[in-house]
């Protein structure tokens, strides 16, 4: 299985689709679950995510991204669905 932590940052805008599904490869790999059993519209906390956990995957998200993604953002929008569309609303291709 190859780990999407080793996938290239996005250069283009990603679309709410791909961060929805980068979203739940790392939700589901941090709960080490498989991908199919996270509901991209059920919140963070149903699934245990703990703050130490919310930080580390909003740093992989900005570090993923390339701009900065505040951990409050997990909690602002509380499913994978909200927050995949709120940064594809957001998002800027890179210069």
């Amino acid at each position: 299985m190859t780990s999407s932590f080793n996938q290239p940052p996005v250069v283009e805008r990603p679309t709410a689709d791909t961060i929805e599904t980068w979203l739940c490869e790392q939700l589901a790999n941090s709960l080490n679950v498989a991908m199919e059993t996270i509901d991209p519209d059920i919140p963070f906390d149903s699934y245990g995510l703990d703050s130490a956990e919310a930080i580390g995957l909003s740093g992989d998200l900005e570090d993923w991204l390339q701009q900065k993604v505040s951990p409050t953002l997990l909690y602002d929008y509380p499913t994978v669905a909200a927050l995949a569309e709120y940064l594809a609303a957001r998002s800027l291709p890179q210069e």
